[in-house]
């Protein structure tokens, strides 16, 4: 596959640039040390990717080189004084993650994010629906949620890291519903009178009472499942964010 051949040709321009480290003037030992680590990780992660392409995606391949002929470029005692050492240190970092981010467009391991963002779409949906059915404080505090759940779902599509931690910040707050929603339904299903108090106030049969509250609990255990599987499969595969 020509990614492969970009891949390798990716590793080799690395090698380039590490060498170039050892004679800069302008960047500290520290830093010195620090890049060549970053690189030798980011040349590993770039050579494995590119022995084990199952997507062929060229144009990401030479976007790839484009950033590191960038780095290559920018690795002398000139740029290093004129845009200082951070700016450099942040370009190293940069096609670091780039590294960790590249397997899962030629592996075909994207579709494991696929499954995390499914598992935090339908884990969400319950939270709103009991929200709605336990009373006004609960939904305003959905109402105020909505807008990160949007947005973190939009970002995560796009591989975002905002996304990320926007979804790690939402889910909580679910998860605790959800349990509380269990554990009210058991205690309502094994208490008689608390199914006859529901029954009264919505006006229908006991019967109905305990099929609703059955469903309570039902969403509630089915939104900690799945968000407790999005959470881990984001956690998991959290480098495959930028």
């Amino acid at each position: 596959m020509k990614s492969a051949e970009i891949l390798r040709n990716v590793v080799e321009t690395i090698d380039e640039v590490r060498k170039r480290i050892d004679s800069l003037k302008n960047l500290s030992d520290r830093n010195k040390k620090k890049a060549l680590v970053l690189l030798e990780e980011a040349r590993n992660n770039f050579l494995a990717v590119a022995d084990n392409v199952v997507e062929d995606n060229e144009e990401l391949a030479n976007f790839f080189l484009k950033r590191v002929v960038r780095l290559k470029n920018s690795t002398n005692d000139k740029f290093i004084e004129k845009f200082g050492q951070r700016e450099y240190m942040s370009q190293v970092s940069t096609i670091a993650r780039y590294s960790k981010v590249a397997p899962y467009d030629f592996s075909g391991d994207v579709r494991n994010l696929q499954k995390a963002y499914r598992a935090f779409l339908f884990g969400m949906i319950p939270f709103y629906i009991i929200s709605g059915i336990f009373g006004p404080v609960y939904a305003i505090t959905a109402l105020i949620l909505v807008i990160p759940t949007l947005l973190s779902m939009l970002s995560l599509r796009k591989r975002g890291s905002i996304g990320l931690m926007l979804a790690f910040a939402v889910m909580p707050i679910p998860m605790v519903m959800g349990a509380f929603s269990v554990r009210y339904a058991v205690y309502a299903l094994s208490n008689s009178g608390e199914i006859m108090k529901i029954a009264h106030e919505l006006g229908k049969s006991p019967l109905t009472a305990q099929i609703l509250v059955l469903i309570i609990g039902l969403l509630g255990g089915a939104s900690i499942v799945l968000l407790s599987y999005a959470s881990y499969m984001l956690y998991r595969h959290r480098h495959a964010f930028l």
